[in-house]
């Protein structure tokens, strides 16, 4: 099972982060290889975004920390330290080498933490 969390704030100033959720889930291919951890991390958001009331981001710059979760141990997989201002959101993708940036997405005003991230990781799969 995935932990995603999110935050608000810079993973290089870890005293300032806050938190602004967790998300727990799976999704596992029926008869196909398994995902990568970035796909099933889109996947799992994709099927909560509807379920989960999130705030939106308060800053320009978040972080999403995504980790495997065997019962109360969570292993740190891949960290996503984001930006999104005036519309636009990408970010730096940390974990696997080599690291990598996204293109950049465009995010509605309305977007919520989750539907920015999960933005971010559809255009990357849409290619």
């Amino acid at each position: 099972m995935l932990k995603i969390s999110i935050f608000d704030g810079e993973a290089a100033a870890p005293d300032t982060l806050i938190h602004l959720c967790d998300i727990d889930g799976s999704d596992v291919p029926n008869d196909q290889p398994p995902f990568s951890v970035l796909e099933e991390t889109l996947r799992v958001l994709e099927m909560c975004r509807e379920r989960c009331i999130v705030p939106r981001l308060g800053g320009r710059c978040f972080t999403v920390a995504i980790g495997r979760k065997a019962g109360s141990k969570v292993t740190p997989l891949v960290r996503l330290d984001g930006y999104a201002h005036q519309g636009w959101a990408s970010a730096h993708v940390i974990g696997r080498p080599p690291s990598w940036s996204t293109e950049p997405v465009y995010y509605s005003p309305d977007d919520d933490a989750v539907e920015i991230v999960r933005k971010l990781l559809a255009a990357q799969f849409a290619r």
